[in-house]
């Protein structure tokens, strides 16, 4: 059983039981367990030093991906760039379909929004000028910027972070320009004298602010806020009330908690017994626990938000701009789950990479931060005393009253949510629902979350474009790491994702006539469920 080090989450050395002889539990970012037995304590103690020693990194170079070179060489290898910001955008039409958005390199060495990609989309009308002062109003300077061109009108989905309001209750022209010229896209600059509409339709422009509304005024203590929507004409704002990170983190502790709860263990040892498979006993897993973790709750706001985008894209032919706070988490949550539903081509195997490229990878998701690759998570415990007449109540007596060493500062720690696995929990609940509309299957989803946090590749282990693409010093990180698609698209990997039951025809454009969904999908985001494989259970036990 191959166990990478970054995917150790808790390592817990029990003391010596009463036979003699000594259990170290290992556990993983991948729900699974492994008990190993020692004949004696010093190797136990061994062993969970060096397993320490090895698990704990300090400086994103000392992970594996550095040292890793795949023997034989993948057959694909152009993972790095496979995602380009002009091929894309121009796959949705601008430039050709509509001349209302242009590309922009204002940001092609990271001085303007450290965090945000190299090259932008942004409305014609607004010039590089009007930018530089429009920046300087939305938090960290991510400033609204296109991410997605609808193929069936113009409807747009432009993304952001949350405004510099404050208690002053300040504005910004500029930013009141450049989502004025965003939601009006629709008129094409040449027809703009003639004041005619290129595409008719109810416009119902929303400003998504993806957080709770206590959580978004309260903001603006902080200097921030949200949008006053007397300045921002012709547009609604809706609040969708998703958590924040600490939350979400919490809330999947709770999960795995009811999961440990449940993990087949050694039973209480008798005065002759020892620790033998007999005597191991599986709990039935307390669904009301799993109920009370609020994780599908979650998903499934994820999900109804992201039905709000879609049927303003889609039907009323509108434009969305979602933030929430920085743009980095729920935003790129909403956002990809929205194009998901919305375009076919991201339901296809290389879509779907290019989809997670752009909206996570390119747009600043905090992969080391939100992963705690740099081992703030990792815990290591080990009895306060050796309790040497233990049995197993003892045993779980002197876990709790156990030292945790963690090596990192608790803010580190706080930095830590499963934000991208939330994701591919969401994208999992319309893949089941609609399991003839992908190209992948499950399990390559499930490798996905593997690759989250072995640290075997380059791809999520940075939480900026301009770390992977510069870097510190040196070759930069994307020419000294394989990325994962590389892996997920050279044989025999490429074909063990394949769906067996994807009808591309269903998603056709010849096929797209009123009657059909016109390869726009519409989950039911109260059709929720445990991702039961990816916790390695059975529906049943789960669902």
């Amino acid at each position: 059983m191959w166990i990478p080090y970054p995917l150790i989450s808790l390592v817990t050395r029990l003391p010596l039981t009463l036979q003699g002889s000594c259990p170290l539990t290992i556990r993983t970012r991948t729900f699974e367990a492994a008990s190993l037995l020692f004949g004696s304590e010093r190797e136990a103690i061994d062993v969970f030093d060096s397993v320490k020693e090895l698990t704990v990194a300090t400086s994103v170079t000392q992970l594996y991906a550095f040292y890793y070179v795949p023997n034989p060489p993948y057959t694909a290898n152009n993972g790095w760039s496979l995602y380009s910001v002009r091929e894309e955008f121009g796959r949705m039409g601008v430039g050709s379909r509509t001349k209302a958005w242009r590309f922009t390199d204002i940001n092609k060495d990271y001085s303007f929004s450290p965090t945000y990609p190299a090259r932008l989309v942004v409305p014609t009308r607004i010039s590089d000028t009007t930018l530089q002062y429009a920046v300087k109003y939305r938090s960290k300077a991510r400033l609204p910027v296109l991410t997605y061109l609808h193929w069936a009108n113009y409807g747009s989905i432009t993304r952001s972070s949350q405004p510099m309001v404050g208690l002053t209750s300040n504005r910004s022209i500029q930013d009141e320009k450049l989502i004025e010229a965003i939601f009006q896209t629709h008129w094409s600059p040449e027809s703009r004298a003639a004041n005619i509409p290129v595409y008719g339709a109810t416009c119902t422009n929303l400003i998504i602010d993806a957080r709770p509304t206590t959580n978004a005024m309260a903001n603006t203590a902080k200097g921030a806020g949200t949008e006053n929507m007397d300045h921002y004409k012709d547009a609604k704002k809706a609040y969708l009330g998703i958590d924040h990170i600490h939350v979400m983190r919490e809330s999947l502790a709770r999960v795995v908690e009811a999961l440990r709860e449940a993990e087949v263990t050694p039973a209480t040892p008798g005065a002759g017994d020892d620790y033998t498979l007999d005597s191991m006993v599986a709990p039935v897993l307390d669904k009301q626990a799993l109920r009370r973790s609020g994780w599908l709750k979650h998903i499934s706001a994820i999900m109804e938000g992201s039905l709000l985008i879609v049927r303003n894209v889609h039907v009323n032919s509108s434009h969305v701009l979602i933030h929430c706070s920085d743009g980095w988490d729920r935003t790129a949550q909403l956002s990809s789950l929205s194009l998901l539903c919305l375009d076919p081509f991201y339901r296809t195997l290389r879509g779907f990479q290019i989809l997670v490229e752009k909206e996570w990878v390119s747009f600043g998701h905090k992969f080391l931060d939100r992963c705690g690759h740099l081992s703030s998570e990792k815990f290591f415990s080990a009895p306060v005393e050796n309790i040497g007449t233990g049995g197993g109540a003892e045993a779980a007596q002197a876990f709790l009253a156990s030292v945790q060493n963690r090596f990192a500062s608790q803010n580190h720690l706080k930095e830590t949510s499963p934000v991208f696995h939330q994701w591919l929990e969401c994208v999992r609940q319309v893949q089941r629902q609609f399991p003839e509309r992908f190209e992948f299957n499950e399990r390559f989803l499930r490798q996905l979350h593997y690759h989250l946090y072995s640290c075997q590749f380059g791809t999520f282990l940075f939480n900026t474009e301009r770390e992977r693409r510069v870097g510190d010093s040196g070759l930069p990180p994307c020419e000294r790491t394989v990325s994962v698609w590389d892996h997920f698209n050279s044989a025999p990997e490429a074909s063990l994702n394949l769906n067996p039951d994807y009808d591309p025809s269903l998603d056709d454009p010849s096929n797209r006539v009123p009657k059909t969904d016109m390869g726009v999908l519409m989950p039911d985001p109260k059709d929720v469920r445990f991702w039961n494989e990816l916790y390695g259970r059975t529906d049943e036990e789960m669902n």
